[in-house]
């Protein structure tokens, strides 16, 4: 894992040794992490040494956690995936929501909040999108910062990438209090913050964690599941529930190695895809190079014009590299 995480941050580097890249699989390649996305987790461990026992009664529980899989995820998703259960994580206090507040504020970006896209149509030298509150915006570049696996966006004309699970995470909130009976337990004091979980058919949750402590028996909880919780069964979990609160989620890619990726470029033109990379991992930390990477290829790929309009200070003149062996349409691109 710290190979992995070594390898991760040569994203980090400065522009001057790192390339531009218009494919996931070259931008893979470049670091090392390719190999990861083509088996499965638990080969990667048994290779490594770890034994099934280990892997079934700790792996497993961190996956579930963290992806709501097993460790048939692939490597690479498998291996971001033990990364966040090691110490040394942060968080924002106040929320990491934060986060990308800051960086619309920076950006001075506008935000169209409850505004979805209903289309985008190739017009030639722009592109035209079109809004369910009746809108419609001529963009020069347009980059789709969202699965497309699960929404109702078309596009004139279609575009191709290959089809894509999203694991759904049902998040089920509960003020109340555990019943330890159903836990086997004798007394509420002996259930853990945590309880995390193997790959067994019969447990219908992959996680449990006190997300606040209202008081010695009013606690407000966090359940990670793959399915609903009906009342029935959180009535037998919980001695007493005052408030639930349910959320149906696409949360991640259904890991299934060998990954496919979809292109970066959706058209060969300016419609670019920055969630293509999450069929190598989901995390805001792949999020945050997959942006910067599409930002820079954008950058690169504009006419001459209208990259003039750009900060010369922060922008340096691109330099398009061949890379022998690449395949045929594949390049690199150095800022």
């Amino acid at each position: 894992m710290q190979e992995m995480l070594q390898k991760f941050m040569l994203y980090y580097n400065g522009f001057e040794s790192r390339p531009v890249f218009d494919n996931v699989e070259e931008m893979l390649k470049w670091s090392g992490l390719y190999g990861l996305t083509r088996r499965t987790l638990e080969e990667e461990l048994i290779d490594a040494g770890l034994n099934t026992q280990t892997i079934s009664e700790l792996v497993t529980v961190i996956t579930r956690i963290n992806y709501g899989q097993s460790t048939s995820i692939s490597g690479l998703a498998g291996a971001v995936s033990l990364a966040g259960s090691e110490s040394g994580l942060w968080s924002i206090k106040g929320g990491n929501w934060q986060l990308a507040a800051g960086l619309l504020k920076t950006a001075n970006a506008t935000l169209h909040l409850q505004e979805g896209i209903e289309s985008i149509s190739d017009a030639g030298d722009y592109y035209v999108l079109k809004s369910n509150k009746g809108h419609e915006y001529n963009c020069t570049v347009t980059v789709v910062a969202t699965p497309l696996d699960e929404v109702n966006i078309t596009f004139i004309p279609p575009i191709s990438i290959p089809p894509r699970k999203m694991q759904h995470t049902h998040t089920t909130f509960v003020r109340g209090l555990l019943d330890p009976k159903f836990f086997g337990l004798s007394s509420v004091s002996d259930i853990p913050e945590l309880i995390g979980t193997m790959e067994l058919p019969d447990i219908p949750f992959s996680c449990i964690s006190v997300r606040k402590k209202h008081g010695e028996h009013d606690m407000t909880y966090k359940i990670f599941s793959r399915a609903k919780l009906e009342d029935a069964l959180l009535d037998q979990m919980f001695s007493t529930r005052e408030e639930t609160i349910r959320i149906d989620w696409p949360a991640y890619p259904h890991y299934q190695a060998p990954e496919d990726f979809a292109p970066i470029i959706l058209d060969g033109r300016h419609l670019y895809y920055v969630n293509t990379f999450e069929s190598a991992a989901s995390a805001m930390e792949t999020g945050a190079v997959a942006a910067e990477n599409v930002a820079r290829l954008i950058i690169s790929r504009l006419p001459l014009g209208l990259r003039a309009g750009l900060s010369s200070a922060a922008v340096p003149e691109p330099h398009i590299e061949s890379s022998a062996g690449e395949e045929e349409g594949s390049r690199r691109v150095d800022l």
